[in-house]
């Protein structure tokens, strides 16, 4: 008997994607181990206690920033497996997402929060900015300058919720892009952020937001429903940052976008009077 036709499509997907991105199919696989051990054990805090949950889990131990703060082979190594596992969802949402975000030609572009360059890479292979400039922490940044060069592309180490964006980048940006980055900060920390970015951008420049709506349930089918699930607490509707942004400034026209991907994603885009 042969080989069942799915059971082979799915071989020859892994065999594709293992080759495409091996580190980051294997980061992903053993951050969905941790996920499911997490849900398993502390399913029930999730939505009662969110913070009981981030204590007792693994997946958040993942996500350890004060580790990535200097170029140290330690603190390489603590970083690695987690800008894998993101560099790896990023590489799936892109071809979702780009086509929901607009720039101008030869735009100046600077992304906080822009892990190891794979959105800023996919944007110059079809934008062509005349500069993006990835801000991140030290050993991302060296995470991400590893994965190559790319036209225009550089990183600049520096922790977003300090000022000065426009000295530290070396240019006022036309585009500053948020994406999967202001659901990982509280409220109060996500406006501080977005007070920076306001602060930085060019006249007529735009704010770009790319995220996950708000949790509604175990929807997408697959097992990144669980993934989302231990994060329901962080993820915001636009209108959140819709209403930071215009508490902050006036002066902006906003739009939204929506796409489906493992979930319903939006991309929010704010753009600043000239």
């Amino acid at each position: 008997m042969g080989e069942d036709p799915k059971a082979s499509a799915l071989h020859d997907f892994l065999r594709a994607e293992m080759a495409a991105d091996r580190e980051g199919v294997l980061a992903r696989l053993s951050f969905l181990r941790s996920v499911f051990r997490d849900v398993a054990l502390h399913g029930d805090l999730i939505f009662a206690d969110p913070e009981a949950f981030m204590i007792q889990s693994e997946t958040f131990s993942l996500f350890n920033y004060a580790l990535a703060g200097d170029l140290s082979e330690a603190a390489i190594g603590a970083t690695r497996p987690w800008v894998a596992y993101v560099s790896n969802l990023t590489r799936t949402e892109t071809p979702f997402l780009l086509p929901l975000i607009s720039i101008p030609d030869r735009a100046l572009v600077l992304e906080p929060g822009g892990n190891s360059g794979v959105f800023a890479r996919a944007l110059i292979a079809e934008r062509h900015p005349a500069q993006h400039v990835v801000m991140d922490l030290p050993a991302v940044c060296e995470l991400g300058r590893r994965r190559g060069s790319a036209p225009g592309l550089s990183f600049l180490a520096k922790d977003m919720r300090r000022g000065g964006w426009r000295d530290a980048a070396g240019f006022a940006p036309d585009v500053i892009l948020f994406k999967s980055v202001l659901h990982d900060w509280p409220e109060a920390e996500a406006e501080h952020i977005l007070s920076q970015a306001i602060q930085a951008l060019a006249p007529g420049g735009q704010i770009v937001i790319a995220e996950r709506s708000a949790f509604r349930g175990m929807i997408g089918g697959t097992a990144m429903d669980y993934a989302n699930m231990v994060f329901a607490a962080f993820f915001r509707d636009p209108q959140v940052y819709e209403t930071l942004l215009k508490r902050l400034c006036s002066d902006l026209n906003m739009t939204v976008s929506y796409t489906v991907i493992d979930t319903e994603w939006y991309v929010l885009t704010a753009r600043m009077a000239a």
